[in-house]
């Protein structure tokens, strides 16, 4: 397959909205204020609404309950509240495409229980920003999205080899299609202008021992992936889990008694967080 047409194809997806671009803006404007990205989200009724919900879910723990925008995002913060924005308009605007052979709220569940456990990991290991950390979760399987929607039949193929035990499902990526969605996850999220950290994790999350430099937000979601795999959270057509690399594991600063309350927190975590997301 002609992957350099795979990669120019990726226009055909669909875009991010143009508040998610405007909130990001007006985030990293050192002037910028809250009340501005208040108003932003305010600006969009589904967001909006969304946001909120999240906001209030268990997950992030506030102490009371809150009706109010600006309140919202003074009690999570300015990272947690780009985070959270990206996660909002991702979900919506890839909400209701077909992929075939795996749904859509699956896929999206797989990538919140990777978040959460991502997110709950480096607060326990104390080496990965957590915030960070929780995005590049949710973003690590991005990259299927466009094989999925893009290349159904080649996608396809793959994944029916997988089912019949011929390999992982990003080895027969490669295979089929020339490009597996670690590579082509790194260049999408390199088009939507993320920082190097999340593209690192999302092309080393197969592989953290490739990154170029240590990185523990890389150790992290491998660490994570194959929790939530393990826990089965959702799927974005994996079948099995990976192996763990012992070097990713030490990177994270976990001790092995720490992993049994992550376990269950990231299935409390997983489901407030897609009911929160995801309801209608």
């Amino acid at each position: 397959m002609d992957t350099d047409r795979l990669i120019e194809r990726l226009g055909e997806l669909p875009s991010l909205p143009a508040v998610y671009h405007r909130v990001r803006e007006a985030i990293e404007t050192p002037d910028g204020s809250l009340e501005t990205v208040a108003r932003l989200i305010e600006s969009d009724p589904s967001m909006s609404t969304c946001v909120l919900r999240v906001a209030n879910s268990p997950f992030y723990g506030l102490a009371t309950r809150v009706d109010n925008i600006l309140r919202a995002l003074t009690l999570i913060g300015a990272t947690a509240t780009h985070n959270l924005v990206l996660a909002t308009a991702l979900l919506t605007v890839f909400r209701d495409l077909p992929l075939g052979a795996v749904s859509m709220r699956s896929f999206w569940e797989h990538g919140l229980a990777c978040a959460a456990a991502a997110r709950l990991i480096a607060c326990q290991g104390g080496r990965a920003n957590p915030e960070d950390a929780y995005l590049a979760g949710l973003l690590h399987d991005i990259g299927r999205l466009p094989l999925y929607i893009l290349e159904p039949l080649d996608m396809g193929a793959a994944l029916q080899a997988h089912r019949e035990r011929q390999g992982h499902l990003h080895d027969l990526e490669q295979q089929y299609l020339g490009i597996d969605h670690t590579e082509l996850g790194a260049i999408l999220l390199a088009h939507w202008q993320l920082p190097e950290v999340f593209c690192s994790a999302v092309s080393n999350h197969h592989a953290p021992w490739r990154a170029s430099s240590s990185s523990p937000e890389t150790a992290v979601v491998h660490v994570a992936d194959l929790i939530a795999n393990s826990l089965r959270l959702g799927t974005s057509g994996t079948r099995w889990v990976p192996v763990l690399d012992d070097g990713a594991w030490r990177l994270t600063g976990l001790d092995i008694a720490q992993l049994p309350a992550i376990l269950e927190t990231t299935v409390t975590a997983t489901r407030d967080l897609a009911s929160a997301f995801m309801e209608p």
